[in-house]
Parts: structure tokens; sequence; C-alpha cells
């Protein structure tokens, strides 16, 4: 394994950066809530720290890791915990991999971050949500989730879930050391309560949230008018008391819930 391990170093097209932090895997791990009987789904487990810590709680584990030399190295660094079962590693693109298979599972992830759009969308949306995703992200981007200046992902992930920011992780704890700091981001209570309460279709929803964010210089009600009538739009704007000179950032999901539903409506 030390010869594997010799040659295992990060690949920049894979957006690679070791985390080397027990403190911060310790963190992920304990805000997994994980149990015995859970199934734990990890995203680019890299040199196997954080599966090493998961897999003290002997719960299961489907691994899937994108990088042919990680396979290499996991498999002999667990081979007496695949041969047991309690590890499935699985050689594979995350945003190709079929959750939908799964049974209930938590999600942990350390992603590259280029995809992380992607990646909420995929397991967000999905008909198998995870009961809870733990994640390292961006700090920025963790920051812009929980912000109260809302965006199209921070909209996108508080109607799905309650996302918590749990810790800054300095860009010194990486190999190699990125040019940011990262962040772990808590999302708890992930369901479809949102759009079933609400009786909104989810398509329809994201459709008028992206139209919202189209122009960021133009005031919220001049965006949808690419997507609702301006005599709908004004008549909800005057029935819900909002001032025609917002912008979509400063819309909460609560506001976003009523204009969509209301412009199914009228």
């Amino acid at each position: 394994m030390e010869n594997i391990k010799n040659n295992f170093t990060s690949k920049k097209s894979l957006g690679q950066n070791f985390l080397h932090a027990p403190q911060v895997i310790s963190a992920m791990v304990h805000a997994g809530e994980i149990f015995k009987e859970n199934t734990v789904l990890e995203i680019g487990p890299g040199k196997g720290a954080l599966t090493e810590k998961l897999l003290l709680t002997r719960v299961n584990i489907i691994a899937i890791e994108k990088d042919d030399r990680a396979i290499l190295f996991l498999k002999e660094k667990f081979n007496k915990e695949i041969k047991s079962g309690k590890l499935k590693l699985i050689h594979g693109d995350i945003l190709e991999f079929d959750e939908k298979k799964l049974g209930k599972y938590i999600l942990i992830a350390n992603i590259p971050y280029y995809i992380t759009g992607e990646f909420m969308r995929k397991f967000l949306e999905t008909e198998n949500q995870p009961e809870r995703i733990v994640i390292m992200l961006q700090k920025e981007v963790a920051k812009r989730i929980i912000d109260k200046k809302e965006s199209i992902l921070s909209i996108s992930v508080k109607a799905y879930g309650s996302p918590k920011y749990l810790v800054t992780v300095p860009k010194k704890f990486f190999r190699p050391m990125p040019n940011v700091d990262s962040a772990v981001l808590v999302i708890d209570n992930i369901s479809k309560k949102f759009f079933i309460d609400s009786k909104i279709d989810e398509k329809s929803f994201f459709e008028i949230l992206k139209a919202g964010f189209a122009h960021k210089r133009k005031v919220l009600i001049r965006n949808l008018e690419e997507k609702i009538p301006k005599k709908t739009l004004e008549m909800i704007w005057g029935r819900e008391g909002i001032s025609k000179n917002i912008r979509a950032e400063n819309v909460t999901l609560e506001m976003w819930k009523r204009i969509v539903g209301e412009s199914f409506l009228s």
C-alpha cells in the first residue's frame, strides 16, 4: 500500500484537496447523527480518512469514488471491511449514480466544489432523498445558502430542508492547500413537504424562481413578466403588499410560495 500511497497525489482535474483535520472529520460524523442501523452514502472518500471514522460507528457504508488510483488505495486499505460487507466501494461518477436503488440513507460528502449546484439538485430533487446531508463546501457558498440575502441555490436548499452552518474549515487543513476556506454544511429535515403542502409543482416553482433571478439589475416584478402576465403580477403584489422595488435576493422562501401559488390561482 505504501507504493500506491506514494503515487497517489491530488488530481487538479478532479478538484481534489485532501482533508487533514481529525476534529473536522469527527464533527462531520457527529453531525450525521448516525446509528448502527443506518446506511451512509459517502461521496469522494479519497484516502479514506472520513471512511475510517465512519466505520467505527458500525454502519453500512457505500462509498463512491471517481479516481481509479483512490479505488486501488481504498481496496487495499479497507480490504477486511469490504470483504465483510460493511463497506461497499463503487468506482464511478456520483452525478451518474442511481440513488433510487437505495433504501433510507444519510449522505456525507466531500465533493469537488465545481459540481456543488448539480450535486444539490440531484439529491434534493430526487424521489429518494437522503434523510440528512453533511457536506463540505466552499465557505462563501455555505454562507450564501444560510444567508438572509437569497440566491437560487439558497432558496432551492431551503425549499427541501433546513440548512445549518456547522464549522469553518481553513484552507490550511487541506493538502494541497486550496485558494479558499471551506465549511461544513448540514441539511436536515429533508422532504418535499413544502411543495406538497403548498400544492405547487416543483418544475414550475423553479422555472419562476430562475426567471426572478435572471437579471440582477431589474426589480423582481419586471423579471417575472417573462413568465407571469403583468396584470397577474400587479394583482399579486397588491394583494400581498409587496413593494414594487423588491429584488429577488430580498424575497424569502415563504414569499416565493405566495407569489408562485397566487400566480396559478389567478
